[in-house]
């Protein structure tokens, strides 16, 4: 099997078990995250059927995992970019409380992914930690990890 097949297989499990733990939760809080699962569950499930398809490739045919095959290395930077600093914000978050987690790791994100200028990162990193507030907080009523240095911040 082509690498993007076991990639949309593995997008598809974790969007299932995502619904599955979310499932027990009450109504309103279970409605984001359930629809968020079925989003990615979705595209899992496109992304398995194009990968079924053959590819047109003009010129030379490249083999199944040949060089030309693989993804480029400049591909994997951002990767573990985003992992690492998806595991800092999951370490942080019970210390500092969810919104400075979130907060911090957007501003990160923008700084190092984004191709706004650092004050218009940290505006938008703002106004999505906001948001997330407002939706979650004020809408769904879902609590979030405070933690213990959350008072001091």
């Amino acid at each position: 099997m082509k690498r993007d097949t076991w990639i949309a297989v593995a997008v598809m499990a974790i969007a299932a078990f995502a619904a599955w733990d979310v499932y027990g939760l009450k109504r309103g809080a279970a409605l984001f995250p359930l629809l968020m699962s079925a989003a990615l569950f979705l595209g899992g499930a496109v992304l398995f059927v194009s990968s079924l398809r053959p590819r047109k490739v003009t010129g030379e045919v490249a083999e199944e995992g040949s060089e030309t095959d693989e993804a480029p290395k400049s591909v994997w930077l951002p990767l573990v970019e985003v992992v690492v600093l998806t595991a800092i914000f999951a370490v942080a978050m019970p210390w500092i409380g969810f919104y400075p987690a979130t907060f911090l790791y957007l501003a990160v994100f923008f700084a190092l992914r984004s191709e706004l200028s650092r004050l218009t990162g940290l505006a938008v990193a703002v106004a999505m930690t906001g948001l997330i507030y407002v939706i979650f907080s004020l809408l769904l009523a879902v609590p979030t990890p405070v933690g213990p240095l959350a008072a001091y911040l």
